[in-house]
């Protein structure tokens, strides 16, 4: 009856025995079970994150004004090439260029004539006659090049219909010795160009 005893007892250990250990197992399984986190998440979100901050700068940029170049010379107080907003008016790139000189001919402008890109506005002064042409570029003119007579060398007015090599110098000459033109009527003081020839000349000259 012992070792009967003795048997039963050892079976009961090993089934307690058994029990803890599942017991154990169970738990550690319930409470430290680590739950996969997806490596795509991350990755979503920062490329999330990347796409609306570039979608942000496109609209910024879309939002920018953009500038277009125009020469402005003749009755102003300061001529030269200015950068301004485009579908600007000859009137807003006149106050860029620090306004019209005392001398400026109003009446032959029209200040509400939006501007295009590359494009010459040439302030005639009072008493100065004028094409259309040569206050504010035309689609045609835009495409010739206009040569300045204050800069210009020998070779640049090539480009020019009817001044050549011998006359470019006498141009050039006339500077040296003078200073440089105010006008472009101030050309018919040159030897050899005179009103004619002025005419023909405006559309592809400028000071």
């Amino acid at each position: 009856m012992e070792e009967v005893y003795q048997y039963v007892r050892n079976k009961k250990i090993v089934l307690l025995t058994g029990i803890v250990i599942v017991v154990l197992g169970g738990y550690f399984f319930l409470f430290h079970k680590v739950t996969p986190t997806s490596t795509l998440e991350p990755k979503q979100e920062l490329t999330t994150q990347k796409d609306e901050t570039k979608k942000s700068k496109t609209d910024s940029k879309a939002k920018e004004p953009q500038m277009i170049v125009v020469d402005v010379q003749g009755a102003v107080q300061k001529p030269g090439v200015y950068h301004v907003k485009d579908k600007a008016i000859i009137q807003e790139v006149i106050q860029t260029a620090g306004g019209f000189a005392a001398n400026a001919d109003l009446k032959q402008i029209n200040q509400a004539k939006r501007v295009v890109d590359q494009m010459q506005v040439y302030i005639p002064i009072k008493g100065e006659k004028v094409t259309p042409t040569s206050t504010n570029s035309s689609n045609d003119t835009q495409n010739k090049k206009i040569v300045n007579i204050n800069t210009a060398t020998v070779d640049d007015f090539k480009d020019v219909t009817g001044i050549g090599p011998k006359k470019a110098e006498k141009v050039i000459a006339y500077r040296e010795e003078h200073g440089q033109f105010k006008t472009l009527h101030d050309l018919t003081n040159v030897s050899g160009i005179g009103e004619k020839s002025l005419a023909k000349l405006k559309d592809q000259l400028t000071v």
